[in-house]
């Protein structure tokens, strides 16, 4: 079992768990382009495919850490995995 899921199971129980896994999936689902546009937002804003890391600055690396974490949470829940992060990175240099 994926990791946001058993820890929404451990948060709500089943029934409420699958009820929240389904709203990621149908709010936020990777086919729809007004989704897209925000999970590509959320990754760059997050820093993922970028070192969370700031030398001399451990708080500031917490930082980019926790917000490269909830978007990973959201990926997760919304069915993406490491392998569509590029192109969701390239969709907002596209856009430029």
């Amino acid at each position: 079992m994926k990791a946001g899921l058993a820890w929404l199971l451990r948060l709500h129980g089943h029934s409420r768990a699958r009820r929240v896994a389904d709203a990621y999936r149908r709010h936020l689902s990777p086919e729809s382009a007004g989704s897209r546009l925000i999970l590509a937002d959320l990754a760059h804003y997050c820093r993922v495919g970028r070192s969370s890391f700031v030398p001399g600055d451990s708080h500031q690396t917490a930082f980019n850490e926790g917000a490269r974490d909830v978007f990973l949470h959201l990926a997760e829940m919304c069915g993406l995995d490491p392998a569509d992060f590029t192109a969701l990175l390239q969709e907002v240099i596209d856009d430029r």
